[in-house]
């Protein structure tokens, strides 16, 4: 309730209203002069009733809101997401801050409306908005050129602020992004385009990545709401374009049994990674923060405890996993632990030839020093593999979906699947393999009706 002062003839009403971004409370002022010839009892009532106006101007205003929206959001990273989100998570948001504080950062938060945040989203589903299918492929060999100028890869990475999976990409005449191919040539000193081809396409953004620019405005409103520096969050009256369905695409049994034939011959590093990629549909951060002590030899479990991710800015590093419910024990078939008992065999003798040089990370991937491996290096062989044996690149990833749908067509249910594949929620699973459940209901039906002589036309059909 407001707060009354008498100052001769007039009144002062002070109202509380919220907090401001740095936790202190918010209070506003008014002066209410009575009419002339109004009795005292007249006085007062009008006084209660300019009273209640205020406050709930005030309340309704947020004049906790008063900071700019971009100030607001970089404060919000610090006290919010900094401490509650994972690393990449809040790596992905940074990158949405440029085209969010284009369109939106210049604006009050209390002024912020719908119709603000609306216009963003539809900005952002037109054409030429997103220049990320604009390529960029090396017209030199650039490994050579490196060479002859005694530069290490690794050096361009670090002088150009790029992973160094990505420079070995660029010089192996794979794309990257134009932004990527003018890092490199500033780094070397060079005019992009006297080192790099590109090839421009402009496309709109994907519903998804919309999605994600409205997630993260959207969350950064919310907690304003929660600080009391606003009163509601315009964010959530705003019409989203409709998520795309496309059908993903995943190894046929035929596929995946020809990829593990071939696997005899690979490394046995890059066999047991795929193998268990296959038999336990595993993320690839929680493959690459497997340790040994995370195996049970003698019961046939692995454990999920943790994940290894890779950030420009802070190199390859250990991070919780995905969720709670990620953090899971499988039981694997003896066949897989077989594979298993082989990689151990071989690292420790990789261990035993370098002596001092072996960092003991108890890592089941590692680099040739014993370091754990960068997150890009099974991508690359994979693809480099797939392209020597003739078969299918799809990505790492798919493993996992083939595992999810070997178990969905082998008639395990959905908590099971779900469990298994380390989903926080079972509406997660069937989310995504929607379409994967439905056929296997399907041949469910077709079961029941093999099983059973509906109308006795097998009678029939076996009298005539």
């Amino acid at each position: 309730m407001p707060t009354i002062t008498k100052r001769g003839d007039t009144y002062r009403i002070r109202a509380y209203c919220g907090y401001d971004a740095h936790g202190k409370q918010v209070t506003r002022s008014t002066t209410w002069k009575p009419a002339p010839g109004m009795t005292p009892k007249q006085i007062e009532k009008e006084l209660q009733r300019q009273a209640v106006l205020f406050q709930e101007k005030c309340s309704g205003q947020g004049w906790g809101g008063s900071i700019k929206f971009e100030t607001f959001c970089k404060q919000w990273f610090e006290e919010y997401a900094a401490p509650n989100l994972r690393l990449r998570s809040v790596a992905r948001l940074h990158q949405l801050e440029e085209r969010t504080y284009a369109a939106l950062g210049h604006i009050r938060l209390d002024k912020l409306t719908p119709r603000h945040i609306q216009a963003f989203i539809n900005d952002l589903g037109k054409p030429g908005i997103s220049q990320r299918e604009s390529r960029s492929r090396s017209k030199i060999d650039l490994a050579a050129y490196l060479e002859e100028r005694d530069i290490l890869q690794k050096d361009l990475a670090a002088m150009a602020s790029l992973s160094r999976s990505t420079v070995s990409s660029a010089c192996r005449g794979e794309y990257v992004s134009l932004q990527t191919a003018k890092q490199l040539a500033k780094a070397l000193g060079q005019d992009y385009a006297a080192l790099f081809d590109t090839t421009a396409a402009k496309v709109s953004l994907s519903p998804k990545t919309i999605r994600n620019y409205h997630g993260f405005v959207s969350s950064v409103l919310s907690y304003a709401v929660r600080m009391g520096m606003i009163q509601h969050n315009p964010a959530q009256n705003v019409t989203l374009p409709h998520p795309e369905h496309k059908e993903k695409e995943c190894y046929s049994l035929e596929e995946a049994q020809a990829f593990l034939d071939s696997l005899e011959s690979a490394p046995i590093k890059y066999r047991t990674f795929f193998v268990l990629a296959i038999y336990g549909g595993f993320r690839r951060g929680e493959l690459l923060g497997l340790e040994w002590p995370d195996l049970d030899f003698e019961t046939c479990v692995i454990r999920i405890r943790r994940t290894s991710q890779y950030l420009t800015s802070k190199g390859t590093f250990t991070d919780t996993t995905k969720t709670v419910q990620s953090q899971r024990a499988l039981k694997l078939p003896a066949v897989v632990f077989d594979v298993l008992r082989q990689y151990r065999a071989a690292q420790a003798q990789e261990r035993l030839s370098l002596g001092d040089q072996w960092h003991d990370t108890q890592r089941l991937f590692v680099n040739a020093f014993g370091e754990p491996m960068h997150p890009n290096t099974p991508y690359h062989w994979l693809k480099v593999f797939c392209e020597q044996t003739g078969q299918r690149f799809l990505g790492i990833h798919q493993f996992r979906h083939l595992n999810a749908s070997l178990l969905i067509n082998s008639g395990a249910d959905i908590r099971t699947v779900s469990a298994s594949l380390g989903h926080s929620q079972v509406t997660t699973t069937l989310n995504i393999y929607a379409h994967t459940f439905a056929e296997a209901q399907a041949r469910a039906g077709e079961a029941v009706a093999a099983a059973l002589d509906f109308g006795g036309r097998r009678k029939s059909q076996g009298s005539a």
